[in-house]
This record gives C-alpha cells, sequence and structure tokens, in this order.
C-alpha cells in the first residue's frame, strides 16, 4: 500500500457486475477518504481529498463510477460520482437538493440509482442513472431512507421509524405512488427493518430482506410483493434472542446474518426456504462490518479489546478455510463463553493481556446482578499486579446511542488511559443493544435515570472488589454518553470525581426542537411522545433541571456546526455553570458531530481531556474527600464515536 494510504475504516464495497473493482473507506492523514481499488493489479488509489473526510461511499454495479457524500460540518451535502480511474467529481444525479442523507441504492439490472435527501422536515426520492438527470419519485414528512431498490427499477423501498404505523413503504417509481404499507408495530409492540432487495429475481415478484422484532425475538423474514410478509415463526433457526442485522447472499433464499450478543458478535449463513442456519467460523471478538463480494466470498473487519481491527476473509461454501485477508494463516477458532445463569451478586471472567494491546493490562468481564437483570462491563486495568497499585483511579467510558453498546473491541481511547495509569469501564446499560428488546426498551420511559442506576450499581460493584475507590472515579462520553455524564454529574454528584462531556444533550427539549428529524423520531419514542404531550419526562431527563447540584470539575468539548446535539443548548448550560462558579473548562471544536471530520481538534480535545482526569483523579482519595465532602467515587463507561443513534 503506498501514497499515504492507511487503514481501513469500512469493509470494501464490490461492483455488482465486476468483482475486480471495489471502493474503500480508508484513513489517509487522519481523515476518511474514499479509495478505488483495483483488485486485478492490487493498486489502491485515493479518490478523494475531502478537507473534513467522507464517510460514505458505493460503487456503480458495473464499476465505472464511484459515489459519495459530500457533506458539510453539519451534514448538509450532496452525492458527487467520479470515475473508477480518476478524474473530475461532478453531482451523482442531476436535480437533485442538497439536504441530509436519507439513503443509496443502485439497481444492478437497469443501472437506475435512488437516493433519498432529507430537505427541512421532508425527505425526497429521486430516481435517475448515473451523470444524468433524476427525477422526484415521492416526498413525505419527517424521516424516511431508500433502503432498497427492486431490479428493473420495479420498486422503490423506503424505512421510517422501525416501530412505526409504516416502518417499511415500497413505492412505484413509475407512478409515485405507495404500493404498500408494512407496520412495524403488531398487537404486542415490535419492529420492522428493511435490509434490501433479493438481486438475482429479475422476473418473479420482488422480494425485500426484513428483520422483524416480535415478542421479545428477533426474526429474519421477507415480504414478497402482493403475499406480503413470510417467515418461519417462533422457534426456527432464523428466530435470535438479540440484535441481527443481514444481507442476501447469493441466488437463492439464502442471507448473510450478524448477530450481536453480549459485545461480541457472530456471522451465521441462513436459509429462509428451509428455516436453517450454518455459523461461520470467525475468531472470538466483533465483527464491525462485513460485505459480500460477486465471488460469494465475505470480506469481515475484525477486532477485539486491545487487538486493533484487522480484515478476514471467510469463504461460507467452506466454512474450514476461512482465512485473514492479511494474515494467510488460519483465524483461532472462536472459544464459546456462556453468561447466564450465574449465581451471586456477579461474576468476572478474565483473560489476562489481551493480543496487540498495553503489555501488562488486565482485561476482564463483569456482570453485576440487579433486581431487573445483570449489567455487562468490560473493565481494562493498567499493568501491575502487585497489591500496592490497587485501587487505581477511574474513568468509565460511557457509549452513546443509547440503542448500540461497547464491545469486545479495540478502542483507542481504553489505550491510551490504561497506559496512563487508569482503570477503564465500558457499561452496557439499559437501552444498549445486544442482550434483547427488554434490556434495550424495559425502562419505563425514565430516559438517563434508569442507565445512571447501572452505572452507580457498577460504581459499587468496582469499589466493592478493590478495583477502584471512592474520591477517584469519573465519567467520559461522546454524544448520548456526553448527555450521561452530564445527567450524572447533576444527578449524582456525590458519585463522579470528575466529568469529560464531547458533543452532549445539556438541555433535552431544547435539543429536541434543533436537531433532525431523525432523532427527533428517535426521542418520541425514547420518551413515548414529545415534549408537548409528556413534558414531565424531558424535565426529568434534562441536565439543565439539575445544574444547580453540580459540583465539577468539568470538561465540555463541542462544535459550533453540530447538528445532532446544537450548540446553543450547551452554551446556555455553561452560562448556568458560569452563574453558580463551577469548576469547568471548555473547548469548541469544528467538524460538527462527526469526530472523524476534525481529527486534529479532537486529539487535542482528548490530549486535554485527559490531562484534566488526571489532575482530578489523582489527588490522594483524602484529599479529594475533603475537597468534595461526603463525595463517593465512582465510574462510568463512555466511548465509542457512536452519536445519538439514527435509524
Amino acid at each position: 500500500m503506498s501514497g499515504g494510504i492507511g487503514t481501513a475504516v469500512h469493509v470494501p464495497s464490490f461492483a455488482a457486475r465486476d468483482g475486480r473493482r471495489a471502493v474503500e473507506t480508508r484513513y489517509v492523514d487522519g481523515l476518511p477518504q474514499i479509495v478505488a481499488w483495483d483488485l486485478t493489479t492490487g493498486q489502491r488509489r485515493q479518490a478523494t481529498t475531502a478537507p473534513l473526510g467522507v464517510e460514505t461511499a458505493a460503487i456503480e454495479p458495473d464499476g465505472h463510477g464511484l459515489w459519495w457524500f459530500d457533506a458539510a460540518p453539519g451534514g448538509q451535502g450532496r452525492w458527487l460520482r467520479g470515475p473508477f480511474g480518476g478524474g473530475h467529481p461532478r453531482p451523482a444525479l442531476d436535480g437533485v437538493p442538497a439536504g441530509r442523507m436519507h439513503g443509496l441504492a443502485f439497481d444492478p439490472r437497469s443501472g437506475l440509482a435512488a437516493v433519498g435527501v432529507g430537505v427541512a422536515d421532508r425527505s425526497r426520492y429521486y430516481l435517475g442513472r448515473p451523470g444524468e438527470r433524476a427525477r422526484l419519485v415521492a416526498e413525505e414528512p419527517g424521516y424516511a431512507a431508500v433502503v432498497g431498490l427492486a431490479p428493473g427499477g420495479r420498486l422503490l423501498a423506503t424505512a421510517g421509524c422501525p416501530a412505526g404505523e409504516a416502518a417499511v413503504r415500497p413505492w412505484s417509481p413509475a407512478s409515485g405512488v405507495l404500493v404498500d404499507a408494512i407496520p412495524g408495530a403488531a398487537g404486542d409492540g415490535g419492529a420492522v427493518w428493511a435490509l434490501g432487495f433479493r438481486p438475482d429475481l429479475t422476473t418473479a415478484r420482488p422480494e425485500l430482506l426484513l428483520v422483524l422484532e416480535r415478542a421479545g425475538r428477533y426474526t429474519l423474514a421477507f415480504w414478497r410483493q402482493g403475499e406480503g410478509i413470510r417467515t418461519h415463526g417462533p422457534g426456527s433457526a432464523l428466530d435470535f434472542d438479540t440484535e441481527i442485522t443481514a444481507c442476501w447472499y447469493g441466488p437463492g433464499r439464502t442471507a448473510l446474518v450478524q448477530q450481536d450478543r453480549a459485545g461480541r458478535s457472530r456471522l451465521l449463513r441462513a436459509d429462509l426456504d428451509r428455516g436453517t442456519t450454518t455459523v461461520l467460523p470467525t475468531p472470538e471478538g466483533t465483527i464491525i462490518d462485513f460485505s459480500c463480494a460477486p465471488d460469494r466470498t465475505v470480506h469481515c473487519l475484525w477486532s477485539r479489546d486491545g487487538e486493533p481491527p484487522r480484515p478476514l476473509i471467510c469463504h461460507p461454501e467452506s466454512p474450514e478455510n476461512s482465512e485473514s485477508a492479511e494474515h494467510p494463516e488460519p483465524p483461532e477458532r472462536p472459544a464459546r463463553s456462556g453468561h447466564s445463569g450465574h449465581s451471586g451478586r456477579s461474576t468476572t471472567a478474565s483473560r489476562g493481556t489481551a493480543p496487540g494491546g498495553t503489555t501488562g493490562s488486565r482485561r476482564r468481564e463483569l456482570w453485576t446482578r440487579r433486581p431487573y437483570g445483570q449489567i455487562h462491563s468490560f473493565v481494562a486495568t493498567p499493568p501491575g499486579r502487585r497489591a500496592g497499585h490497587r485501587p487505581w483511579p477511574t474513568v468509565f467510558l460511557v457509549h452513546g446511542g443509547p440503542h448500540t453498546h461497547d464491545r469486545d473491541a479495540y478502542d483507542a481511547r481504553t489505550e491510551a488511559l490504561v497506559r496512563a495509569g487508569f482503570a477503564v469501564v465500558r457499561t452496557n446499560y439499559r437501552g444498549s443493544t445486544g442482550y434483547g428488546p427488554r434490556w434495550r426498551d424495559d425502562f419505563g420511559h425514565r430516559v438517563g435515570l434508569a442507565q445512571l442506576e447501572d452505572l452507580a450499581a457498577v460504581r459499587g460493584h468496582l469499589i466493592d472488589a478493590g478495583v477502584s475507590e471512592p474520591g477517584r472515579t469519573g465519567l467520559c462520553g461522546y454524544s448520548w454518553g456526553g448527555y450521561l455524564t452530564l445527567l450524572a454529574m447533576g444527578v449524582q454528584p456525590r458519585l463522579w470525581d470528575v466529568g469529560l462531556a464531547v458533543a452532549p444533550v445539556a438541555d433535552y427539549t431544547a435539543a429536541y426542537r434543533a436537531t433532525t428529524p431523525a432523532l427527533r423520531e428517535v426521542d418520541d419514542r425514547l420518551f413515548g411522545g414529545t415534549p408537548e404531550q409528556v413534558p414531565h419526562r424531558y424535565r426529568a431527563a434534562c441536565p439543565t433541571t439539575y445544574v444547580g447540584r453540580v459540583r465539577g470539575p468539568l470538561f465540555l468539548a463541542a462544535s459550533a456546526d453540530d447538528e445532532k446535539c446544537p450548540p446553543e443548548q450547551i452554551e446556555r448550560y455553561l452560562a448556568a455553570l458560569r452563574r453558580r462558579d463551577v469548576p469547568h473548562r471548555v473547548r469548541w471544536l469544528g467538524g460538527g458531530h462527526d469526530v472523524g471530520r476534525d481529527p486534529a481538534g479532537h486529539a487535542a480535545a482528548w490530549a486535554a481531556m485527559v490531562r484534566y482526569a488526571d489532575d482530578a483523579l489523582r489527588a490522594s482519595p483524602g484529599t479529594a474527600d475533603r475537597r468534595n465532602s461526603g463525595r463517593t467515587g465512582s465510574h462510568h463507561p463512555v466511548h465509542h464515536p457512536e452519536e445519538r443513534s439514527t435509524p
């Protein structure tokens, strides 16, 4: 690899009709850029030099053109198209206005492309041939995204709120008429996600791959035009207890499924006709991303705690021959580990130093028993096993979302903090994915407060175990994790000794009114309504409600261009801190909500936050207790540049 092209951000996306060509997103000088990959020669060519980087790319089915979404710091932008071999980029489709990215789909048979664009509070869907003028197919209020284009361009599928009355909508591109509306909510609740049209059906009725959430389970199914949803139902091998995603694989009704469970993931090959699955052998850890090549090989980006991401290539039709793309030796077999049925308050499982991680550091898992279930945490502690090394100053890295999860995967911030002498905790509080619908949703619309109860319980567990101690524990979070950090500093001021919040929600009602339509729909589901409908829930969940109880110290970093967690509500929170003389520090960044769009600024902010945490937590426990009388320390899981998740 040459020309400064670095590690992969995502797996390659292959041209459907020319498997010799692919597009990748890779780091170049610290920014994600688009890279054209010629598999015949092995050569890679950097295709973009975007000053803020590029996160989303695609390749046309014939491999002639590359597409990428050229976004401003606030997230607004348009699709551009450039020749695979190089050349000046131009608008991918003429006549499409700038807006938020709401999906892209290609039809390999007809060569048509469909894009979704968010303009103001509406979603618009356009169809056309690459480089030519597109026409508007349909538009509707709120958030929805293009998720599929049927062979021959016969149907266009869009998806909105998975739990909505019309979660998935197939349209006729010819007439702009809605063909069907697939409801997300059934009698017992539930949701529906659409994952693309079956690509090999050129004459029969189109079939759309679906994931259904019903009765606390996730089921792989498909919708067929004129016939509705077809599934094997509960109890089949296509029925899963935790979250899945999938894509069509090869001819026929076969699919590849990724299941996330308890912070790890696995790949399966599913036969939708027979209702059977086959597990593909991959190392224990996390499959960050995967894609299918035309030759039916599966490309994965894999990692585990302490080990940086690396590519793997799997051969589902001969699973024993799976191998690493960059390491020719066969991958290790995954070791199976179960975490159910533990007795007592909790359990820990240790696996020693992580491969590729900080030398001498220890990695373990913690399960903290509560009446409503067990809280799962990943814990990393600094090198040194002598008793005098414990307890450690501790930082909880709090993930965002909330509907995402911390996982058995490499985290550069964890490594940096462990090397600096901190214990690091990443907790999958209620609301996290990977533990089933009940853990994700069943906290009675007590947004933020339920999550803080979980973090406090883990804190107490670690203090009892001698890993941490009162007076030397802190929180660090990005986006929704930053929101939990601010909320905790006001709701539980005696537990947390420092708070580090990046791009947080500081005033939930104000953020709701100023954020994107997609995130408003997420909040509607979290709270069970809008701020006007359930004002008491928003008020109880709002960090500004408790700002008078904040003791600090606090470090806040935010962007003036952030459309998801707007800066105005953060500025008002900062003004309240100043009026109360709460010790705090502020750093304003560029690049909007996305960390990757201002790597230098975020790297400098991160270094400043580590120093800030060091100053706050390195004081002896006695000094900390005198400074903050009555405070009992605590920890928190932060991390994941995983924003306030959009659907």
